[in-house]
């Protein structure tokens, strides 16, 4: 049986802001399992000096390490040529948690925003030194209705596309409330907007237990989709872009025999969706 991982965070955040760690641990010592996914990620490892050297335990959970990492690069690829085509645009990471994208994105005349809930931008504040002028920290709960009118974007292109992150975060939502979320994004972000956000199989509702590096922290998963596709529909104004499977991680075998079991999982077991926003 499975050992459940605790760190000392958990109980200062709570249940789902304390997951945070998990991804913070993965970027900055997981290239010493997967070499080849290193993000050089200089800020998770700064920050994890000033961390409970108990959280290293969650290097333990190598299945998790393994997904933050192909996730990461993911993004930084996705992240990279949104800039490239959009150099002066903005991007949001919502539900930011302990990541920082711009140290990859900064390309002196973008800029960025993270935000997530009060606790844990007080964390970023603590443990994420200020690297550039250009980024910009905001307290925000996507529960709440009405969340995207808070965003502090007075000061961008209403029309400009944005780049849009969403990570580890809707699982923890309820179908209810990750339709709630698209809804905000489908309703205000800029034609040509584009969102990346990583979704679960609905197998694993209820069975955050199964997952090490989870169970420790108290959190459940509460939603799931069975493919991009499914995220797609949650708004008409997304378009999908692309899908991507964490079996692309562990090679053409891993492909395959998930591609086989289509027709009960009805997609990938976890995924990431690449999606646009159309014209309003």
């Amino acid at each position: 049986m499975k050992e459940d991982v605790h760190f000392d965070a958990a109980p200062l955040l709570g249940a789902v802001p304390s997951t945070l760690l998990i991804p913070l641990v993965a970027r900055a010592r997981g290239s010493s399992i997967y070499p080849w996914l290193d993000p050089c990620d200089t800020q998770a490892q700064q920050m994890l000096q000033n961390m409970e050297e108990q959280a290293l335990a969650l290097l333990q959970d190598h299945p998790s390490v393994l997904n933050v990492l192909w996730r990461t690069q993911l993004i930084k690829k996705i992240g990279t040529a949104f800039f490239a085509h959009y150099p002066q645009a903005h991007g949001i990471n919502l539900g930011a948690g302990l990541s920082d994208y711009f140290q990859w994105f900064n390309n002196g005349h973008n800029r960025w925003l993270d935000v997530d809930l009060e606790d844990v931008v007080t964390l970023r504040h603590a443990l994420l030194p200020c690297h550039s002028e250009a980024a910009h920290d905001g307290s925000l709960d996507l529960t709440q209705p009405g969340w995207w009118q808070r965003l502090p974007l007075n000061d961008i292109d209403k029309h400009q596309p944005l780049l849009l992150v969403c990570e580890g975060v809707l699982m923890y939502l309820t179908p209810t409330q990750v339709k709630a979320v698209m809804r905000e994004i489908g309703e205000n972000a800029p034609e040509g907007s584009e969102l990346v956000c990583d979704f679960m199989t609905p197998l694993g509702i209820g069975h955050a237990d199964l997952v090490p590096s989870v169970a420790g922290t108290g959190a459940e998963f509460l939603w799931g989709a069975r493919n991009a596709l499914d995220v797609a529909h949650l708004h008409p104004r997304l378009e999908l872009l692309s899908q991507h499977t964490l079996a692309e991680a562990y090679g053409w075998v891993s492909c395959w025999t998930e591609m086989c079991m289509t027709p009960w999982t009805g997609g990938p077991m976890y995924g990431v969706a690449h999606l646009q926003l159309s014209e309003p």
